[in-house]
């Protein structure tokens, strides 16, 4: 019974080990990683312009087969025919940042700036997050852990972070950047 015991202890000790190792490696801490991600962010984007990026979303979908990062993006004031809409998706090369690859995730072409949307996801990647939204208003909506979890906004006046406050509760963190509680 005792080397049961024994056998199960050691097993447990081992797994909670793999899994302590394994977490920063993956880049898998939680609200701790994204802790210091957003303290990283906030350090060099604080005062970072983001109108470029009104009324767009980027984030990542994955990589392709040599893991260069594959990003979707949403723009519609930069689609001209609005009876075709859809998302356009780039692919970067992992160390230059350059196309490799552009297209419409659609059975159809849709006429739009292209070479905007493929400059808003190169400029996107030297953020280094996983998912960037700025809306109509200017709000600006930032992920760093992954493409679910909203961690800072930067909102654009006081009125929006009022009428947003209806929804959510809000944590100040540094100047006019916010966390939901």
């Amino acid at each position: 019974m005792k080397k049961i015991i024994k056998t199960i202890t050691i097993g447990i000790a081992v797994l909670i080990g793999l899994v302590l190792i394994a977490r920063p490696a993956l880049g898998l801490y939680g609200e701790c990683w994204a802790y210091f991600d957003k303290k990283a962010f906030l350090a060099k984007y604080e005062f970072e312009d983001f109108s470029q990026f009104k009324n767009v979303s980027l984030f990542i979908r994955g990589g392709d087969s040599e893991r260069n990062p594959v990003i979707v993006v949403d723009a519609p004031h930069l689609v001209r025919d609005t009876s075709k809409v859809g998302y356009y998706v780039v692919t970067l090369d992992k160390r230059t940042y350059q196309v490799k690859e552009a297209k419409w995730m659609t059975e159809y072409d849709v006429e739009a700036d292209t070479l905007k949307l493929q400059q808003l996801a190169q400029t996107f990647m030297m953020y280094r997050i996983p998912r960037l939204d700025v809306d109509t208003a200017g709000n600006v909506f930032v992920y760093v852990k992954d493409v679910a979890t909203l961690a800072l906004v930067r909102f654009a006046n006081e009125n929006e972070l009022q009428k947003r406050s209806k929804e959510t509760k809000w944590i100040n963190i540094k100047s006019n950047w916010y966390k939901p509680r």
